[in-house]
């Protein structure tokens, strides 16, 4: 009994000390008359970032970037990386798109999505729409909480004996300020052919942490790809 309180109690000291999630919400949309089984092929483009947050090829960027690799791995089937597709179409097509990506990124990928049925049956996009750090300042409270008190003593043999109870105390906390990280992120994917959306998702994240964006933008990636190797399985 003593061994289980006393996990108990690690227990939600860990919850009170690591980070937690303020909020986490997912919206989705899909076009229920698409076969998803269909797609065997998936072209997945390199996630970007809105240009007015200004992260550019920035860590966070790069970061995301590897998560969209090792998470496409999800998908079960064939997957072409935006470089592989800009090869392999700009032969077929008669175009250098590696050269035009350097001048021109947003044109290359257009020319990609408009011919991408000739080496795949869908493609991916993935866009950080917003990411910021704010904080906010909680004020002083008081809780009760609950404390152990022990009241050693001796029966009438003589023998040492422990009483243990537990009682509501009032406990008073100081302002403290909170640091949250916030991203979100909207993922699509394409029909090659048509280039028509069959499948959307708007994934927002709050996280009282401080610069958190890694591990929120791995676990919206994560996620993602998830879902849609589950669909097209």
């Amino acid at each position: 009994m003593i061994i289980k309180k006393f996990f108990g109690v690690l227990l939600l000291m860990a919850i009170l000390i690591l980070p937690q999630t303020v909020s986490a919400e997912k919206t989705d949309w899909y076009d229920r008359n698409y076969n998803f089984h269909n797609i065997r092929s998936i072209i997945v483009f390199d996630a970007t970032f809105s240009q007015n947050y200004g992260y550019g090829d920035s860590i966070e960027l790069r970061n995301l970037q590897d998560s969209f690799t090792q998470d496409s791995r999800k998908l079960k089937c064939n997957v072409i990386t935006e470089a592989q597709a800009r090869r392999d179409i700009g032969y077929r097509i008669g175009m250098n798109l590696d050269s035009l990506a350097y001048s021109n990124p947003l044109e290359a990928r257009r020319i990609i999505m408009q011919n991408a049925y000739m080496i795949a049956d869908a493609w991916i996009i993935g866009n950080v729409d917003n990411m910021q750090n704010t904080y906010y300042v909680q004020p002083a409270r008081t809780v009760w909480e609950s404390r152990r008190e022990t009241r050693t003593y001796r029966d009438r043999y003589g023998n040492r004996r422990e009483d243990v109870r537990y009682v509501q105390v009032p406990v008073n906390y100081p302002p403290r300020r909170v640091d949250v990280t916030s991203v979100q992120m909207t993922l699509e994917l394409h029909e090659a052919r048509s280039g028509a959306l069959i499948f959307a998702r708007k994934d927002v994240r709050d996280r009282e942490d401080f610069q958190a964006q890694k591990g929120m933008l791995g676990r919206i990636s994560n996620s993602f790809f998830e879902d849609v190797g589950k669909k097209i399985r």
